[in-house]
């Protein structure tokens, strides 16, 4: 679903055999079934990134039907919306596996066959990867960690020719049955964003193949991602008080509506 969807249908539009991979085994299917009747060269592997035994069953699934893997996309994660204070310990550890185990595993599998076709490695990763976003703290943790991953990959994999890239996806909308995580782990919906800040999910996929075929390492989406990106890095305690202030109102105007 979501962005995964959009990046897998437009590999397809672009010539490649896809394998397609999801925890939902119905929602799997239903994706899977419509590029097939497209016409597209698609298989779909259920299973969970998160688990390695998964993630080599997948690669083998890829190798056993296409011969070889030119591209991995390392999409999966759970979001979140809630306060680290109250969090459970078994929620935050979820996001973080999720996050980081979810993309450095299916790596750690394709990258063997990778070396050989000198292929590309492609990283998603989000706004909240480059600042710790308030309700957000376990998702942005997981999110930073893959640009330690992707800068480690990129010098080891200097020599062996295999791109490595990172796509910093900015506010994107969302699927309507998008959820995330509150603190006790129930799924609830995403918090609303305003449309005008929003990209599609084509133009997010869209710019994750340009990064492939330009064999970028790092890419930040949206104005506001690439304003975001600057400020963080020169005036990192002005976006906090930007983002503090901005926290207090909102906290205002739910206590008091009348604000």
């Amino acid at each position: 679903m979501g962005i995964g969807k959009a990046i897998a249908l437009e590999l397809c539009r672009a010539g490649a055999n896809v394998v397609l991979n999801g925890r939902n085994g119905e929602r799997l299917e239903k994706t899977y079934q419509g590029l097939l009747q497209r016409g597209y060269p698609v298989v779909a592997v259920q299973g969970d990134v998160t688990k390695i035994s998964d993630c080599n069953a997948i690669i083998q699934k890829a190798i056993d039907t296409f011969g070889n893997i030119d591209i991995l996309i390392t999409n999966a994660g759970i979001s979140m919306r809630e306060r680290f204070e109250n969090l459970q310990p078994e929620v935050f550890s979820q996001i973080i596996e999720s996050n980081i185990n979810g993309s450095a595993f299916p790596a750690l599998a394709a990258l063997p066959h990778l070396k050989k076709t000198k292929g590309s490695i492609v990283f998603i990763s989000s706004a909240a990867g480059m600042i710790g976003l308030p309700t957000a703290s376990a998702y942005s943790a997981g999110k930073m960690a893959l640009t330690a991953i992707a800068q480690s990959l990129k010098i080891e994999m200097a020599s062996s020719d295999v791109h490595i890239g990172i796509v910093h996806v900015g506010f994107t909308q969302n699927d309507s049955e998008k959820r995330v995580l509150n603190a006790s782990g129930e799924l609830v919906p995403v918090a609303s964003r305003p449309a005008y800040l929003q990209q599609t999910q084509e133009q997010v996929a869209l710019a994750v193949l340009a990064t492939i075929r330009k064999r970028k390492f790092k890419k930040i989406l949206t104005v506001v991602g690439k304003l975001n990106a600057f400020a963080v890095r020169f005036f990192p305690n002005v976006v906090i008080r930007i983002i503090t202030s901005s926290q207090k109102r909102m906290s205002n105007m739910i206590n008091d509506p009348s604000k």
